[in-house]
């Protein structure tokens, strides 16, 4: 598999909180992207922390896990990330509260296995069709679900910006694990909210259709997408083409 990715602080931000990685291990692809909170440098250290933790320790447990053995492993992995951002934030005073969002895709042969908190995003894109395969952990979200508000006014909605669930605030997380089948071609894409609150599904379709060849080329294009429609946060896009090496 082959993934790519970019970020950027964005025009109005001073510093970029949002991170990206991804690893080999085994036969296991892994994507992580997380979006940190708690200002000035302390949302980029949570958010650095919590991806790099899951993914170290997902690159060794993996390998030699069966497959049903996979949810409970990124469960654990979310677990070791928050106990990380907990204890260095314990750690340094100046770093109290600080948390990050974290999605996580888990991905072999067919099927892609996503752990999720807050409000970062996991979409497959199967053809020329997009689709959200995470649900976000904000207000604005559970009023949707709830019928008190459609889900297209959710994207201006203010409890779009008030998150229940994240990680580096409390001493267990459940996160929503999720498990998809996907074919040989599809793209898995994760992105921080200065992305997707620009483009509907649609347009990130449109924006992704035609330029799937070149993976580093589509991120940068994307970000930058973002940034020409006028987005005020930190933007970061990460993808995977889980065509056969």
């Amino acid at each position: 598999m082959i993934c790519f990715g970019a970020t950027d602080k964005g025009p109005y931000r001073e510093n970029n909180e949002d991170y990206f990685a991804f690893a080999e291990a085994g036969d296991y692809t892994l994507m992580a992207v997380a979006d940190g909170l708690g200002g000035e440098s302390s949302g980029e250290i949570a958010s650095c922390l919590a991806a790099d933790e899951a993914l170290s320790y997902l690159s060794l447990a993996l390998p030699s896990a069966a497959g049903s053995e996979i949810p409970d492993l990124i469960g654990k992995a979310f677990n070791k990330a928050n106990v990380a951002v907990l204890l260095n934030a314990l750690e340094n005073k100046d770093r109290e509260g600080m948390c990050t969002t974290l999605t996580i895709a888990v991905i072999k042969g067919t099927e892609v296995t996503i752990g999720h908190i807050g409000d970062t995003r996991c979409y497959m894109m199967h053809g020329s069709s997009v689709m959200k395969l995470t649900v976000d952990h904000n207000e604005a979200a559970m009023l949707a679900s709830k019928g008190e508000i459609k889900e297209d006014e959710a994207t201006s909605h203010p409890g779009r910006n008030r998150l229940y669930k994240v990680v580096g605030l409390n001493q267990f997380l459940n996160p929503d694990i999720y498990s998809y089948n996907i074919i040989y071609g599809d793209l898995i894409i994760l992105c921080s909210d200065g992305f997707y609150s620009q483009f509907t599904d649609n347009q990130i379709a449109g924006l992704i259709r035609n330029d799937k060849s070149d993976l580093e080329l589509l991120a940068r294009k994307l970000v930058s997408e973002a940034i020409r429609s006028g987005s005020r946060d930190n933007i970061t896009v990460l993808i995977g083409n889980t065509s056969r090496k």
